[in-house]
């Protein structure tokens, strides 16, 4: 006999069970006591359902289920058909004991036992979902059984991150716009749908690399107040396509609020009346409703995206339908649809397989599986009910409880790097929740539950045998410590192509990839007013020798006037002369050109200073890696014993390097744009500096040797074969001393805070 409370839930752009369900589940009839010491308390009891519960037969793997739902609190429950007859029995006249007496006569052994019809009662008591007048002796019985309000304050408590504020009911609104939208709520407007979301893909897609490319302009703090208002919007849009199609099934809508997601204020709508609809399709478009909604939503800024970007690039228009179409597919893919976390995958998930509440009984199914089998628990009450669910329960358990602690600690690192200390409370809360509580509440039933019975020695030396063997494990035994980072190839002799005049580049005697000499002439450039400078200066000086004789006759003083005037002229003439002989810019090293588009600078002008290519002699190359300050000691003490390199262009072939130096002074620059994230390597670069080259954080300079395999061959002079490009991004691999993994993982996170949060 199964009875289910499914609890209650608000349909969200993050959907958050806060009731967890409850199963009883029939096992061995051998191991389920039928009588129960307290039935006295309960049999002369004659309860029945409130008029209001209303309920529905719905269709899981095969078995009907009936749906217990009430309107006023919206709370859920599941009862098979053996618990439906028995509650059904329940009329107000009939008795406990008689209802139960009728259900064992007619179900046998799979009718419910004494103590799991106290427990049913309890449920549906604590719910108000029975009218009932107790005894005092009954009373606290049935409390017991589950108290409601105290789990869901604790769960709030719990779950800091994901706030829930109800604010109004949107019944009556979403009744006025079910007749103006009810044409687009039907199989044809499902069919116009899908026409409409392949046509924005067919003309976005292949314009796929030029939305990534403008990715950063996201993160822009200008961008910020846009992205925050279109949040709220396209999420209010989300919400509302969950709302209205609930109502297009003949569901209620009871609740609208905001939720306090990470801090940030979120709509939701409350619309898990749909849960009790008999067609798992139409509750699976429910749950999708508000994706779809936001997609479509997202592939009209898309088409607006491209407009824009075609005919008026950089405009506002353009930007914020970038952020539409951004948001829409960023969230909806790492949380809407992802069916790890409660949102709306993991529900279209559950309806798909038809496993309610999967995330709930996973967890108990989980503790199940160790009642059972480690424990020895023979009483222990399965959570599966049918054939394939407990390898479902299971896989989707273990990997939903990883997916939340990462996705938990980045979301916990990310706001301690914006925000220290509401960081580190939000730290420190996770942590109480997630570890001291369920490690207090284990030990507690481990050392006085009565469930364990004889089997408590056993639980207690298999719980105490598995810790020293985790301990052992990850404290103890030495196992390789690996750091990654990531480097870019260079030459260790090189020097940047530097115009040295102001000018218009009239001439271009070399290309790119070419091998030049030390002295051979690269560029020439010319500057017209320089020209014009220079004849302007030499027509001076000779009007300034005039003037100097004739003062040698009139007045000495107007002499060393124009000898002095002479001498400046003199200086700026020669200052020209030196700038117009730099017109021909030479090479000052032996090596390959490297530029990517020295041809196209024909007839630009350029300006003095100004780095337009760079000479690399490519027998000489090395790996240039950076490793953060918190990492440089390990590098600096030369604890490294093995360094393999990997290029991003091919990451399966595995090359093995050295160390040739370690510097011990940060550096502020890097050696190369393509570490910078901006160009998809890992280091994050200072908002605040212009000109895009300053890190945010010191980097630490490592100079590995570029494996023989790797060199480029050259013949003569010429470049015949580039294994690695100059240029090239590596990802570096460094073994260093073996150490348990406790202390690596220590080491990690107090390097990780010392990196974010800048110590």
């Amino acid at each position: 006999m199964s009875f289910t409370n499914t609890g209650s839930n608000h349909q969200t752009h993050i959907r958050h069970q806060t009731k967890p369900q409850t199963r009883i589940t029939k096992p061995d009839p051998m191991e389920r006591p039928t009588f129960s010491q307290n039935w006295s308390r309960v049999s002369r009891l004659t309860p029945t359902l409130r008029p209001h519960v209303q309920m529905t037969r719905q269709l899981f793997r095969g078995e009907h289920w009936y749906v217990v739902h009430d309107p006023i609190s919206n709370n859920f429950f599941r009862l098979n058909p053996v618990a439906h007859h028995f509650v059904g029995l329940l009329d107000g006249k009939r008795q406990v004991d008689e209802a139960w007496r009728l259900t064992t006569d007619r179900y046998a052994d799979m009718a419910p036992t004494q103590n799991e019809v106290i427990h049913i009662l309890g449920q549906l008591n604590q719910s108000n979902l029975l009218r009932v007048d107790l005894p005092v002796d009954a009373k606290p019985l049935l409390d017991r059984s589950n108290r409601r309000k105290l789990k869901q304050w604790t769960g709030q408590a719990m779950s800091i991150l994901f706030v829930r504020i109800p604010l109004i009911n949107p019944d009556r609104f979403l009744t006025w716009c079910l007749p103006l939208l009810r044409p687009l709520l039907s199989k044809v407007g499902l069919g116009l749908w899908f026409i409409w979301l392949a046509y924005c893909l067919w003309q976005f897609l292949p314009h796929v690399g030029e939305f990534v490319n403008d990715a950063e302009s996201v993160l822009a703090p200008a961008n910020w107040g846009w992205m925050i208002l279109l949040f709220l919007i396209t999420k209010a849009i989300h919400e509302f396509g969950h709302g209205i199609l609930c109502k297009r099934f003949g569901g209620a809508v009871p609740e609208m609020g905001v939720m306090m997601l990470i801090m940030m204020p979120a709509p939701f709508v409350d619309a898990t009346s749909s849960w009790s609809f008999a067609s798992r399709w139409h509750r699976f478009l429910v749950n999708a409703a508000g994706m779809m909604f936001e997609l479509a939503i997202a592939g009209g800024a898309a088409l607006v995206w491209l407009h824009e970007t075609a005919n008026n690039p950089g405009s506002l228009t353009a930007q914020l339908a970038y952020n539409i179409v951004f948001m829409a597919s960023f969230t909806t893919i790492l949380f809407n649809a992802n069916p790890l976390l409660r949102f709306d995958g993991y529900y279209m998930l559950a309806d798909f397989l038809e496993v309610p509440n999967m995330y709930d009984r996973a967890t108990r199914h989980t503790r199940w599986l160790v009642q059972r089998f480690a424990y020895g628990m023979e009483n222990a009450q399965p959570v599966a009910t049918a054939a394939g669910e407990q390898w479902i329960l299971l896989l989707y358990g273990i990997a939903s409880q990883i997916y939340r602690f990462f996705v938990l600690a980045g979301i916990i690192l990310f706001i301690s790097g914006q925000l220290l200390t509401i960081g580190l409370l939000l730290g420190a809360w996770s942590f109480i929740a997630w570890c001291v509580v369920p490690c207090s509440k284990f030990f507690h039933w481990l050392f006085t539950s009565g469930q364990l019975g004889e089997q408590r020695k056993r639980a207690i030396a298999v719980t105490f045998i598995f810790l020293i063997g985790v301990f052992i494990g990850i404290g103890v035994i030495k196992v390789d410590e690996h750091k990654r980072t990531e480097g870019v190839i260079e030459s260790a002799k090189r020097t940047d192509v530097a115009v040295q005049t102001n000018g218009f580049i009239t001439d271009i005697y070399v290309e790119p990839g070419q091998q030049v000499k030390a002295g051979d002439p690269l560029l020439k450039t010319e500057n017209p007013e320089l020209l014009a400078r220079k004849a302007e200066l030499e027509s001076e000086l000779v009007k300034l020798d005039i003037e100097k004789r004739m003062a040698m006759i009139k007045d000495l003083v107007d002499m060393k006037i124009a000898n002095a005037k002479k001498g400046v002229i003199l200086d700026e003439l020669a200052d020209i002369n030196d700038r117009i002989a730099n017109q021909t810019l030479t090479a000052s090293q032996d090596g390959t050109l490297i530029a990517a588009d020295f041809k196209q600078l024909q007839g630009q002008y350029v300006q003095r200073g100004q780095v337009i290519a760079r000479i690399a002699d490519l027998s000489q190359l090395r790996v240039t890696a950076l490793v953060s300050q918190s990492q440089s000691a390990a590098a600096m003490s030369k604890q490294i014993q093995k360094v393999e390199l990997r290029t991003v262009g091919n990451v399966e072939k595995v090359h093995e390097s050295n160390l040739l130096m370690a510097f011990d002074s940060g550096r502020s620059y890097l050696p190369h744009p393509a570490l910078s994230k901006n160009a998809g390597g890992q280091i994050a670069m200072d908002p605040e500096d212009p000109k895009g080259q300053k890190t945010l954080r010191p980097q630490f300079e490592l100079w590995l040797e570029l494996p023989e395999e790797m060199q480029p061959a050259m013949q003569q002079g010429q470049l015949i074969a580039a294994p690695a490009l100059l240029g090239e991004r590596v990802y570096v691999r460094m073994t260093l001393p073996k150490r348990p993994l406790l202390y690596q993982w220590m080491t990690s996170i107090r390097q990780l805070v010392r990196d974010r949060l800048q110590f």
